[in-house]
């Protein structure tokens, strides 16, 4: 078992935040340092069991698991500052998207050890999902200790080979947006039927999360089978999915996770 002694994190934000709340109800607790600089962000954090700075040097020297969660056009300015600071002892693990590890690798010293992973928005809640990669240099054991810090907040997935982050991005880290955007549309059909806003939201919003649970219960893999399940020859459903299919329904998710693949790539080459 992978014990975490010490992390501190590099911005305190959302995914900051969710990662926090997890590893507080780890036994042993880690000694968990957040680097801020919004004044006002600091009290809340230190409701959460955290010590707080807005010195992000001060942070690396808190802890060897450094853990980045900033906005990815800010890596750059961020990361070299922390170049003086930082040691072969020390391991970064990176939640930008679209930054790749030997970009930020690059501006610490020679050989830093860099993890980089790619978690979504349900890791507020502790049902996350995460992509996990060595960089060059990282080993197994900083592997590992990547999965302990993000196994309190959801399911992980190590892949070998980076480029495959930017897939992982498109379908899980992109993902929960999707279906967002599904639960808006079916919304707006309710509402289109008469429903009232509440009324849609009870529908809807138990609809969603049983069917979740349901395709979780009898596995993922057999979507198609409870699909087909529902969908009585000539009735209401086969009436409803004949439109979506109309509209290459499958073929529209799949170029839409295409052109996520491909931002991504875009993005880890600007």
């Amino acid at each position: 078992m992978t014990i975490l002694s010490s992390i501190s994190f590099i911005g305190g934000g959302n995914m900051a935040t969710a990662m926090v709340k997890g590893l507080a109800g780890l036994q042993p607790r880690p000694r968990l340092t957040i680097a801020e600089p919004d004044p006002a962000k600091h009290g809340f954090l230190q409701s959460l069991g955290a010590v707080t700075t807005s010195d992000n040097l001060a942070a690396v020297a808190a802890s060897e698991l450094i853990v980045l969660a900033i906005k990815p056009q800010m890596a750059a300015a961020v990361v070299s500052a922390l170049a003086p600071g930082w040691s072969s002892k020390k391991v970064l693990v990176t939640i930008l998207a679209g930054t790749t590890s030997a970009k930020l690798a690059a501006f610490l010293p020679p050989g830093a050890r860099v993890i980089r992973a790619m978690p979504n928005t349900p890791l507020a809640i502790g049902q996350g999902m995460v992509g996990l990669c060595k960089g060059a240099h990282a080993t197994d054991a900083d592997l590992a200790l990547a999965e302990a810090l993000f196994t309190p907040c959801g399911k992980v997935l190590r892949v070998a080979d980076e480029e495959r982050m930017d897939a992982i991005t498109a379908i899980s880290g992109s993902g929960p947006a999707y279906v967002f955007q599904f639960a808006e549309a079916l919304l707006a059909g309710a509402q289109a039927l008469g429903f009232s806003a509440d009324e849609a939201a009870l529908l809807v919003g138990q609809t969603l999360s049983g069917s979740a649970a349901y395709l979780m219960t009898q596995g993922v893999a057999q979507a198609a089978t409870l699909r087909q399940q529902v969908t009585s020859p000539g009735g209401t459903t086969a009436a409803a999915l004949q439109v979506l299919n109309a509209g290459d329904y499958v073929g529209l998710m799949t170029r839409a996770v295409a052109a996520a693949e491909t931002r991504g790539r875009e993005l880890g080459r600007g």
